[in-house]
């Protein structure tokens, strides 16, 4: 059983959320780019369109690639980021964990022992009597 079972959750999450922000941002600039195509063809974007902050921007196919390429690039940086959070917290769990066997080891133990059990979430059991 790992210590810090709440730590590798937290970074398991920030590894998901990177995931999905990268998968949204490379559909958001695809839509971008197929935005710019479209709206090249017509002449006009969509009138439900014209709500969408930045959609209106968007007029022509360069547009659309510069904009797609935009969204690109800011996705990959976010997720650069959450994905680096997530292995800073895994770094610093490494960390602990080698720091505990190099101090057993200069003791002069062999072995390191095993991890403290893990603390039951429910509370124990009162005898029915």
């Amino acid at each position: 059983m790992k210590k810090f079972r709440a730590l590798r959750l937290v970074a398991l999450i920030w590894r998901v959320i990177a995931w999905i922000v990268l998968v949204l941002g490379i559909i958001g600039a695809l839509l971008a780019i197929v935005l710019g195509a479209i709206v090249g063809r017509v002449g006009d974007p969509s009138p439900l369109l014209n709500q969408v902050p930045g959609v209106s921007s968007v007029v022509d196919p360069i547009s659309g690639v510069v904009a797609g390429v935009a969204v690109l690039v800011a996705a990959l940086l976010q997720f650069l980021l959450i994905y680096a959070a997530s292995d800073v917290i895994h770094l610093a769990l490494d960390l602990e964990q080698n720091t505990r066997e190099t101090a057993y080891y200069l003791r002069g133990e062999s072995t390191m022992p095993p991890p403290p059990a893990a603390i039951a979430w429910e509370p124990p059991e009162t005898p029915n009597g």
